[in-house]
């Protein structure tokens, strides 16, 4: 996330970039960031939490 900030990484955050693709990143657009890009490793919902 911090490499949105870095002016020598200007377009990092463009999905279609060779830096980005290269690199492996996931799509870190504002409206991509609640979207889950590992749904196979997704938590069970019926697991509950464990409190401390």
């Amino acid at each position: 996330m911090l490499m949105l900030f870095d002016d020598s990484l200007d377009g990092i955050d463009d999905a279609e970039s060779d830096l980005h693709q290269s690199m492996g990143m996931v799509n870190l657009a504002p409206l991509d960031w609640f979207t889950p890009f590992d749904n196979e490793q997704a938590r069970d919902p019926e697991r509950g939490f464990r409190h401390a």
